[in-house]
């Protein structure tokens, strides 16, 4: 009997898109929904997860013409998602003042809130300001955004790992 039921290294690829997909569908909506304007390390997380979606399609085309052996993909996709959790834990690390970020991401004394009809057009062409990486706008349980991502990194992570491993017999 088994422990647990853990995805085969040609099944991963599907798993590592619905989990980092799920992620980016959901920052998304918070972002664009919710009206929840994110920092720069908020961006750089999602980066690395449109490289585990790339990987992963990547895998799903190689599995599927066998260009490569199928136990190669989950470790590049593990390997994305170590990156995505590395972001996402110096992200929580810089949310708890556990240590500094970068110095273009941290929050400051606010800008003016005066508006100028004749300068609306003049400050589209200006770059717009993120929020500061050391402030957290949302905890669900305790976790901001980025701890929810550093667990689903982590889960992603292991899950690459053990699919080293695992292969289908079809």
């Amino acid at each position: 009997m088994r422990f647990m039921m853990l995805p085969s290294a040609k099944l991963f690829p599907w798993l590592a898109l619905l989990i980092s997909g799920g992620v980016l569908l959901g920052a998304w909506f918070f972002q664009y929904v919710l009206d929840y304007a994110p920092c720069r390390m908020c961006y750089w997380q999602r980066h690395a997860h449109k490289v585990v979606i790339g990987v992963a399609i990547l895998a799903l085309f190689s599995n599927h013409f066998r260009w490569t052996p199928a136990q190669v993909w989950p470790g590049l996709i593990a390997l994305a998602f170590a990156v995505s959790l590395g972001l996402a834990f110096w992200h929580v690390g810089v949310e708890y003042k556990w240590w500094a970020g970068p110095k273009t991401c941290m929050t400051g004394p606010p800008d003016t809130l005066e508006f100028d009809p004749g300068s609306f057009l003049k400050s589209l062409e200006q770059p717009q300001k993120l929020p500061g990486c050391d402030e957290a706008v949302w905890h669900f349980l305790g976790l901001s955004m980025a701890g929810w991502n550093a667990l689903i990194s982590l889960a992603g992570l292991i899950l690459g790992l053990s699919g080293f491993r695992k292969t289908d017999h079809v």
